[in-house]
């Protein structure tokens, strides 16, 4: 049987986590902390044999060569951009005790300085299928989508979305397109506005998908009218510009670099290190309690014995 591997995108289920219902002790948000830790341990129990490790993001590469990614973010001054800021540094404060918890679980965790939890999450997904395994990506990021493959499935356990094929990108996202690949090119085509990535011009995403359930992709695109299959005349002044625009192409392939997470471009990881945890039932029953999570205390044996590193916990309580 192969080996399955959980690996879950630590900011983005904390930034989910933080949009439940305000919890606080004292002044002090904590619901960021207490539903991650509840959304943990059910990916934990749902994938029992799995080998669990949550992504955390670094100063991603990106940056360095495109000063301008996530720029956007910083500049936009509308009240609903000034709440969403407000809620990020909210649940960005509750990330120290997120990792806390996740120590006190025995939850590895794994960060490099210059990577993004997407880019650990194919790195690491494909060197677990290359040594036979299986991976669960959990993340409400649709960016890690492109990873998937047979070996490999996306799930968004907050929308409760899961993709395992190109189909089921049609009733998860919206996307019908008939690989991964052009879910890769449809990115780089339109460009990612929420990222601050322009696109090529004059294609959004609707019209990137439909260029590509048209021609397939890009370079059989190009083919089509470089052999003659395809007269230039018959096509979309948009599509025809992009294969003749030296520029266009060009901002495709610096999209390709930004936006695809397999780039060979992409630099190594520098200062990757991995957090083993230290799993403690008794500090972690004394973390929960300072929080005034006692739905979590009431029962903590039989609750904790679902994380790996309590397994033997688990056969003591079933004995």
């Amino acid at each position: 049987m192969s080996q399955r591997y959980l690996l879950i995108d630590g900011m983005n289920i904390t930034h989910a986590a933080n949009n439940a219902k305000v919890l606080k002790v004292g002044e002090t948000q904590v619901q960021a902390i207490y539903h991650f830790v509840k959304i943990v341990r059910k990916l934990v129990a749902a994938y029992p044999t799995a080998k669990p490790a949550v992504l955390w993001d670094g100063a991603s590469w990106r940056y360095m060569d495109f000063p301008e990614y996530k720029a956007n973010r910083k500049k936009d001054d509308t009240p609903s951009a000034i709440k969403a800021a407000e809620m990020k540094k909210v649940a960005e404060n509750q990330i120290p005790a997120i990792k806390k918890a996740m120590q006190l679980l025995g939850m590895p965790q794994v960060r490099a300085s210059n990577m993004e939890a997407d880019d650990l999450a194919a790195i690491m997904g494909d060197r677990y299928v290359a040594k036979g395994g299986r991976v669960v990506l959990v993340s409400g990021d649709k960016d890690w989508v492109q990873v998937v493959n047979d070996k490999i499935i996306w799930l968004d356990p907050i929308r409760d979305r899961k993709i395992m094929k190109p189909a089921d990108m049609e009733s998860a996202l919206g996307y019908k397109l008939d690989s991964f690949e052009a879910f890769v090119e449809m990115k780089c085509l339109a460009g990612d506005s929420g990222d601050g990535i322009s696109g090529i011009g004059g294609i959004g995403e609707k019209g990137a998908i439909d260029f590509l359930n048209e021609y397939g992709s890009t370079t059989n695109f190009s083919n089509m009218l470089l052999d003659g299959t395809l007269d230039p005349k018959r096509v979309p002044k948009k599509f025809r510009d992009f294969a003749e625009s030296e520029e266009k192409q060009m901002i495709f392939q610096r999209n390709r670099k930004l936006m695809d997470l397999r780039t060979k471009l992409r630099p190594d990881p520098i200062n990757l290190k991995v957090d083993a945890g230290e799993p403690d039932i008794e500090r972690f029953r004394t973390f929960c309690n300072r929080l005034m999570f006692r739905s979590i205390t009431k029962e903590l044996e039989p609750w904790i014995s679902v994380f790996p590193a309590f397994h033997s916990l688990q056969e003591e309580l079933a004995a």
